[in-house]
């Protein structure tokens, strides 16, 4: 699939450049995550942060639960 795509070479400077430009990029995209949450979270309250951890706990009781199912129909 790849076989048609011409050949590129990259020179040292243009892969550190990526590499920091690409850094800064997650950076910034972390920070914006952290401050909408922030933001989201002083006006919405503890309500979305309680209804969340229930989420992750039921769907942590499924994944347990129904691994112990998987076992339990493996030995038989």
């Amino acid at each position: 699939m790849t076989s048609n795509l011409p050949e590129k070479t990259y020179t040292e400077t243009q892969l550190t450049r990526a590499t920091v430009t690409s850094r800064v990029i997650g950076w910034l995209q972390g920070g914006a995550v952290v401050l909408g949450g922030a933001i989201l979270l002083r006006f919405l309250g503890w309500i979305p942060v309680i209804i969340g951890l229930v989420v992750v706990g039921w769907v942590l009781m499924k994944l347990l639960s129904r691994s112990k199912n998987q076992k339990d129909e493996d030995e038989q």
